[in-house]
């Protein structure tokens, strides 16, 4: 064995480990579409009938759109169950409530789980999840053909060894395609059609179109159409070359009709029975109008440069909720770009012909007009649409990269193994892995006394940061750089718990009676992997939290911290115990100061010389003016030094005798930003109310300490305030 097929042997190999650790890694059902295709098999190994839309529904399957998707896949998926006698039971999984999911980009990379399982008895797992498990591995099994095809294709043009190796590395080590081949999805079948039927194409290219090569290409078409309905575009490129060929070769045109026919006549054979089959059944031979009633059609304008965005990335990577963080996607749009760049400069080089560039570049073409077209129907902007054309992709990257440098050749056959790995541990592991369950002495910096419910889930402990997460900002996600609520939850159930509840994080506005949110975080626990239902009983588990702020206009003030656990269906929260007494339906763990914008207090008028209190604080502006009701008092505070109190502001209306008229004292900002949360150079825009039965004399304000009632000391640049009170207004 020479070091090139040392090197392929390598690959396959490493392919189908990582396929296999995907397998294990990734929950059944929560892969692209999984639960549809797998229940398509179902109901084919338990009806030995093809599903159809509606009447497989009622009948208990969960099929949805793929009801009417080729059948080739699914049939040879039903053989796989029948020959190793899997479960045919139906999937008790159930959807996780929508608002429980945050599918999309999102601020974190949480609650991307779909649909509910126990998390620490995943794999293998017993009934319908070990035949999910088990039909995955027949979908990598199916894309091991790819691989080699890949390898046949790149032989077929001269090409270096390590640049053949560098093609099959761009198909096998691609974690969008490590992912499908881990899944049940019928791209898996029709992109190893596709793969040797352009190996046939170029060997009818190179040696000839004989009548075996051209019957071959016509069964391999038919039968990728009969995978997919992209897999029919084969036709169109076997018209295209032989066109070419003739015009070139200059054959009889006779002979160019026995050549179409020979290659279309297994097609139509293989494809028309099932096209009659739907025309009859839905009144379309190609089945997509019952397909598109489902999955809806799109009714806006199509963004094509935002759909070729979201594409060229989950290209490369993408699970059915969430993107990965992305640092992961950065060597992979270097290769993409490299490559495209050494192509365009490879024709002064003349690695491959112009024919084969016409015949890799037109399948790609095709596949790419063919997902622009269904993206114009319904939206679809998922990169394993191109997948039959990823070969015929690889090779073209690959002699680019050959046209650069060869060393560079080299360099992507280490980059890429490392690339899928990382992608496979911190992207795709992280979003399923359930919470750690910890030993009963675990370490806690503190401790609380929290329940929720009638004891059904106890607070052990918990800690609480805001922080700036720098290097998350670069590598997972623009949220991050933004400030983000760090938090760590002890949590246990003393008991086991038949309902499933949601836990809510909320920063609400430190204001009583103001229920403004800051930040807003539903889900299940284990960030989404964890009903409260397979909660293990009396096993202390940690919950960590990493929230991005969302941006938002409000100034810098506090927020409680809370923490609320609730049923999704009434909305309904449970009551909340500290030390056995009852303090509502949430527990406020915290007051934050939360950072934001400073207030607009040079809208106010100035005063001549800003008044200090205890060399602290500062009032800078302020003005009273009369409303229907009484007296509105704008005030505008700056701090100059932490203080260790919450001072209270006090707000007099005094008549010409110096009677009381009345009074709006209250905390600053009606306690939304207590003093003692104040920073250096914070400016906190404080209004109150003042009612007064006749226009004072004068209104004062100041400031004054809560229990005691002493008020600071007022100093106008050296001269100390009578009363130690601002007189901010007077006729």
């Amino acid at each position: 064995m020479n070091k090139t097929q040392t090197g392929l042997l390598l690959l396959l190999v490493t392919f189908i480990s990582l396929a296999l650790a995907w397998n294990i890694s990734i929950p059944a059902y929560e892969n692209l579409d999984e639960m549809e295709h797998v229940e398509v098999i179902r109901h084919i190994a338990v009806t030995e009938k093809l599903p159809i839309h509606g009447e497989a529904e009622v009948a208990g399957f969960h099929v949805r759109q793929e009801a009417s998707q080729p059948p080739l896949y699914h049939l040879l998926g039903a053989a796989w169950v029948r020959a190793w006698n899997l479960p045919l039971e139906a999937p008790t999984a159930t959807a996780i409530p929508g608002t429980f999911v945050a599918c999309g980009s999102g601020d974190t990379t949480y609650n991307r789980v779909t649909w509910s399982r126990n998390p620490y008895l995943e794999f293998p797992g017993q009934g319908h999840r070990r035949t999910t498990h088990s039909l995955r591995l027949l979908s990598t099994l199916l894309q091991c053909v790819t691989i080699g095809g890949t390898w046949m294709l790149a032989r077929r043009i001269s090409l270096r060894s390590s640049a053949r190796l560098l093609a099959v590395a761009i198909v096998a080590l691609n974690p969008q395609f490590l992912l499908v081949a881990a899944g049940v999805n019928n791209d898996n079948l029709v992109t190893p059609l596709a793969t040797w039927a352009l190996v046939l194409l170029l060997d009818i290219w190179k040696r000839g179109p004989t009548p075996p090569r051209l019957l071959g290409l016509g069964i391999l078409t038919g039968l990728a159409a009969l995978s997919k309905l992209s897999g029919i575009g084969l036709l169109g490129l076997a018209g295209i070359t032989l066109l070419v060929y003739t015009w070139q070769k200059r054959p009889p045109f006779k002979q160019l009709l026995v050549w179409g026919l020979l290659t279309g006549t297994p097609t139509l054979l293989l494809v028309t029975p099932w096209l009659i089959w739907n025309w009859r059944i839905y009144g379309d031979p190609t089945a997509l109008t019952p397909m598109l009633e489902i999955v809806g059609r799109t009714t806006t304008r199509v963004d094509f440069w935002g759909s070729f965005q979201l594409m060229l990335r989950s290209y490369w990577g993408q699970l059915p909720c969430a993107f990965y963080p992305r640092a992961l996607y950065w060597h992979f749009f270097i290769l993409l770009g490299g490559g495209l760049l050494g192509l365009l400069l490879q024709s002064r080089r003349g690695f491959v012909t112009q024919a084969e560039q016409l015949i890799l570049g037109g399948w790609f073409a095709i596949i790419v007009i063919a997902w622009i077209r269904w993206n114009a129907l319904t939206p679809a902007t998922g990169g394993r649409l191109l997948f039959p054309a990823a070969p015929a992709l690889a090779i073209l990257l690959a002699i680019g990269w050959q046209t650069l440098h060869r060393n560079l050749v080299r360099t992507w056959s280490v980059v890429l193994p490392l690339g899928a790995l990382l992608t496979l541990l911190a992207g795709a592991i992280p979003l399923f892995t359930p919470p750690p369950r910890l030993s009963a002495n675990t370490a806690m910096t503190a401790t609380s006394n929290i329940t929720f419910g009638a004891g059904d889930i106890a607070l052990e402990s918990y800690e609480v940061n805001l922080v700036k997460p720098g290097l998350a900002c670069w590598l997972v996600q623009s949220s991050y750089c933004r400030p983000a609520l760090e938090l760590t939850l002890y949590l246990k159930a003393p008991h086991p718990l038949s309902q499933d509840l949601g836990l809510a994080v909320q920063l609400v506005s430190a204001r009583p009676g103001d229920n403004t949110l800051r930040l807003a975080y539903n889900a299940w626990p284990g960030h989404g992997n964890l009903p409260t239902s397979a909660l293990p009983a009396g096993q202390l588990f940690r919950e960590h939290l990493l929230l991005p702020l969302p941006e938002s206009e409000y100034p810098t003030q506090a927020w409680k911290l809370q923490v609320a656990f609730f049923d999704e269906k009434t909305n309904l929260r449970l009551p909340v115990a500290i030390d056995g007494e009852p303090v509502g339906d949430a527990a406020v763990l915290e007051t934050l100061r939360v950072p934001g914008g400073q207030n607009p207090c040079a809208d106010l008028p100035p005063l001549e010389t800003p008044v200090l209190f205890n060399e602290a604080i500062a009032l800078t502006h302020a003005v009273a003016e009369p409303g229907a009701s009484g007296w509105e008092v704008q005030l505008c505070w700056e701090n100059l030094a932490m203080v260790d109190v919450d001072y209270t502001v006090f707000v007099h209306a005094y008549a010409t005798d110096g009677t009381l008229l009345g009074t709006g004292d209250g905390p600053p900002m009606a306690q939304a930003f207590p003093s003692q949360l104040w920073q250096p150079g914070d400016r906190i825009l404080d209004i109150h109310a003042l009612e007064a039965e006749q226009t004072p004399a004068n209104i004062a304000v100041g400031l004054y300490h809560p229990q005691t009632g002493v008020r600071l000391e007022a100093f106008s640049g050296t001269e100390r305030q009578p009363n130690d009170a601002v007189i901010i207004w007077s006729p």
